[in-house]
């Protein structure tokens, strides 16, 4: 390595001039640098926390006056490289921050010296980032809350260090005060941090100390309490409160917010009283001299950089309490703010503060108020932001333009008079796709039938029947992507009269007189029943009119024929939903023309449809609810004039919204709503409700499950008011109205049953033969081993226990090896009901039970109830 020595003069300068140079300096000597450092070492990357890694390297074998590092950073697989840091880190270990949570990245590092950087380090080895986990650190501040003389309520602060992962449990050690056995006060483990513990001693002294556990395993036990002396608290004024949490910590003010204390004293609790000190003093100083009613309190006045402790004492009309443990200690100091910005691409409303970020989705006017944030295991860093409504009110027009952009027109909304009293209204945008949609409105109303031509831009509406009656405001609202568009027409006054004078020679009606037309164009007509029919009328009719209905062009056959004797022609929608939305049309002609009608079952027509249905069927719900054991579960069922399942209707369990899932299974039919829970339990117990709302009222129906045992398979109870049982046929899958079966192959015929009492299950050949199915609980099966063509026939099965039963039918046909499968058809007679109370009358066989006459089956072949399995029932819905 070489050198080269240096002298240095100074010299000053002014508007006059320079200066003489001062005395030389000494020699200086300096590096000749070589090069630019050689590149860095292997990269090591290792998890640190859910947003930020730890990357360390070896430094350069030769550093060349190294200056620093640069480390870049890049999701694995892409090769899109960024800078972790803007200005050269001088160690061999650096936090990169801010990464996203399950994002696998890589990393490199290059060195710097005067002369510029390095070659790149070779990548780290691909990383997910997610936080190490390890096992929380130990709660701490073991508080009492409450004794009685025989029982005491504790409680305690969770682990400042979770190890990342969330504290799932916490275990509770006691012992005699003085001695050293610990002994553990509760199985299972807590996931409180609030803990009764019972079966104390009278006047004993204990200890508490309390252990976390999360998924790594179980943390170091806290720090062990004070003696706790277990006496009756009897003290007219309050416990303490517990749990202080501190936020919004600023310069010379904070928020601190507790929980009310477990023992409350003579009387109930009116106000409390903050008290603060500085961190190492007994100085205490109340924050406020009046109680508050509330649980929160914003501190003020406090000295900037001083670090505090607080406490809470509540005050009832005896007087005030027990000071609460303290707080943390938390430093007086600002260290971030919240920021409040619009996202120029999303048009989002965003709080960021630091790395974190609050996105408005879809900001409202009602979104004004103050925010806050806090962050966990610190020292109270927190901070707020305020948005006044009048900054509210610029963001939301802000965030409207972004995420509305608007669709660019050449020409506005412009009307065509054409023949026969028509009207076309049309516009014409710059551009637009396939997937446009659009709306037309005639004063407020929205009319169907718009069409549009995407190779020009061109949007249309073709009015029947222009008359006087349709003065007023026409409206057509475009949206395509995120664009939207707007434009109006006014035709009143002398604008009307004017778009009326091709037709003024003549009166309105003759326009209309030279064919069939229609007089009342199609509208959706809504029955007190919750009927649902289409109805129009049509004019100067002859007797070779013809008239059709029509369904998305397809041509739809009713039932009954138009009754244009009448001129009145309705169509029945039968089932109305969203199946059966779409536009229909209607046609009336003859050989003097042709009329047609129009109307788009969709957006609000359809929306006020499904409300009148709502109001009606929510007039209509049955006094009660009903409940129905089903093969796999208990259903709750809800009769009404029509259900649908656009329906605004919701199952409520307890104040739970129920929702469709395997375990609950929410449909209906026609007439009535129904909801199942599948295989039921203890913890499906309580209330059910169900609501359903139109747009003026509510509608509800509840039904207790709460009784012992009540329709719970696994408690096997049900109500003897009812006939308790049912049957679900499977054969592997699912039991068909016909078996078909080839020969010397194994038939089962399995059934689910229930009851209580447990139900007869009986079997029948051809009406006669019988053979009796053993108990096995909630299964019944009959089993035939190497079935013969004489096992042909039709089999029943019946159930039946005091409060009545059900029998079913199954042809089974078998045929021969080699010939084909024979096309059965069942000749059954339909599930038939028994009655309570009436036994069932079975026929004898003509020989004994034990060996039945051909053709049954013989009794070595059919095995009631044997070889059977027991399969979930499968779902019936």
């Amino acid at each position: 390595m070489s050198y080269i020595h240096y002298f240095t003069e100074i010299l000053a300068a002014n508007i006059y001039g320079t200066s003489e140079p001062s005395e030389p300096t000494g020699p200086i000597q300096t590096q000749e640098l070589k090069g630019v450092p050689s590149a860095p070492g292997q990269v090591i990357a290792t998890r640190e926390t859910d947003t930020s890694v730890l990357i360390q390297w070896a430094p350069p074998k030769e550093p060349n006056n190294l200056i620093g590092y640069y480390i870049d950073q890049c999701v694995h697989g892409s090769k899109n490289w960024t800078s972790a840091n803007h200005k050269p880190h001088k160690n061999t270990k650096f936090v990169v921050s801010g990464l996203t949570t399950g994002e696998s990245y890589v990393f490199r590092v290059q060195a710097i010296n005067e002369l510029g950087l390095s070659d790149e380090s070779q990548e780290s080895a691909p990383l997910t980032v997610k936080a190490a986990l390890t096992t929380p650190s130990a709660p701490y501040d073991v508080a009492l809350l409450y004794c009685d003389g025989h029982s005491m309520v504790l409680n305690w602060k969770k682990p400042l260090h979770s190890g990342g992962a969330k504290i799932k449990e916490y275990y509770v050690d006691k012992r005699r005060s003085g001695t050293t056995m610990w002994r553990e006060v509760h199985i299972p483990p807590l996931t409180d941090r609030l803990y009764k513990v019972e079966n104390l001693t009278e006047g004993a002294v204990y200890q508490f100390q309390v252990y976390a556990a999360n998924l790594a395993g179980l943390g170091p036990a806290s720090k062990h309490s004070e003696d706790f002396t277990c006496e009756a608290w009897t003290m007219p004024e309050p416990g303490p409160a517990y749990d202080l949490t501190v936020g919004e910590v600023r310069d010379n003010s904070l928020v601190v917010e507790w929980q009310k204390p477990v023992y409350t004293g003579s009387g109930p609790i009116t106000g409390y009283h903050v008290e603060y000190a500085k961190k190492g003093t007994s100085d205490w100083i109340t924050a406020n001299e009046k109680a508050v009613s509330h649980r929160f309190l914003k501190v003020t006045g406090l000295e900037v950089g001083a670090t505090y402790v607080l406490r809470v004492r509540a005050v009832n009309s005896a007087g005030v309490g027990m000071a609460s443990m303290a707080s943390d200690s938390v430093t007086a100091k600002t260290l971030s703010e919240v920021s409040c910005v619009v996202d120029e691409k999303s048009g989002d409303i965003v709080l960021s503060f630091d790395h974190t970020h609050l996105i408005f989705k879809n900001p409202d006017k009602e979104d004004f108020g103050t925010y806050s944030v806090s962050v966990t295991n610190t020292q109270g860093v927190s901070s707020s932001y305020a948005i006044s409504t009048e900054e509210l009110t610029k963001m939301l027009a802000l965030s409207y333009d972004i995420r509305h952009p608007v669709i660019p027109l050449k020409s506005e909304l412009a009307y065509k008079i054409l023949e026969r009293g028509r009207m076309r209204f049309w516009l014409q945008a710059e551009e637009i796709s396939s997937k446009v949609t659009y709306n037309f409105f005639a004063n407020n109303k929205e009319l169907s039938g718009m069409g549009h031509d995407v190779s020009t831009g061109i949007i249309e509406f073709i009015m029947d029947h222009f008359t006087e009656e349709n003065q007023g405001t026409y409206t057509c609202q475009i949206t395509d992507g995120g664009g939207k568009a707007q434009s109006s027409l006014v035709l009143i006054g002398a604008v009307f009269c004017k778009s009326l004078c091709a037709f003024s020679r003549l009166p309105l009606l003759s326009l209309f007189t030279t064919g069939p037309h229609f007089s009342e164009f199609l509208s959706l007509q809504i029955g007190d029943d919750c009927s649902v029919t289409l109805v129009c009328k049509v004019a100067n009719l002859k007797k070779e009119s013809q008239f059709h209905w029509y369904r998305e062009d397809t041509e739809i056959i009713p039932d009954v024929k138009p009754d244009l004797g009448s001129g009145v022609c309705k169509l029945p929608i039968k089932e109305f939903s969203l199946k059966t939305a779409g536009i229909y049309k209607a046609t009336i002609s003859d050989d003097r023309g042709k009329d047609m009608s129009q109307i788009n079952i969709s957006g609000k027509i359809f929306d006020d449809a499904i409300n009148k249905l709502s109001q009606l069927a929510g007039k209509s719900l049955a006094a009660e609810l009903v409940i129905n054991c089903t093969a796999t579960g208990i259903q709750l069922q809800c009769h009404m004039k029509y259900y649908t399942s656009e329906m605004n209707i919701t199952w409520y369990h307890g104040e739970s919204k129920l929702s469709h899932s395997d375990k609950i299974v929410i449909g209906g039919t026609p007439t009535m709503a129904t909801m199942e829970v599948v295989e039921p339990t203890e913890k499906d117990k309580g209330k059910y409700h169900i609501v359903i709302t139109d747009p003026e009222n509510s509608h509800k129906r509840t039904l207790d499950l709460s009784g012992d045992g009540q329709y719970f398979p696994s408690l096997i109870s049900f109500p003897p008011e009812s006939i308790p049982l049912f049957i679900d046929n499977s054969v592997v899958g699912g039991l068909p109205d016909v078996v078909t079966i080839m020969e010397k192959k194994t038939l089962s015929l399995t059934c689910t049953v229930c009851g209580d009492p447990k139900p007869q299950v009986s079997w029948l050949k051809n009406g006669s033969e019988y053979v009796v199915s053993l108990d096995q609980g909630k299964f019944a099966s009959l089993t035939i081993k190497g079935v013969s063509m004489e096992d042909s026939g039709r089999y029943t099965m019946i159930v039946q226990n005091k409060y009545g039963g059900e029998s079913v039918d199954i042809v089974v046909s078998v045929y021969r090896h080699g010939e084909k499968i024979p096309e059965a058809k069942p000749t059954l007679t339909p599930k038939t009901i028994i009655p309570p109370k009436l036994p069932i009358e079975m026929p004898q066989p003509k020989t004994q039970p034990a060996a039945p006459s051909t053709p049954s089956p013989a009794p070595s072949k059919a095995v009631p109830g044997k070889g059977m399995k027991s399969p979930t029932p499968s779902r019936r819905k």
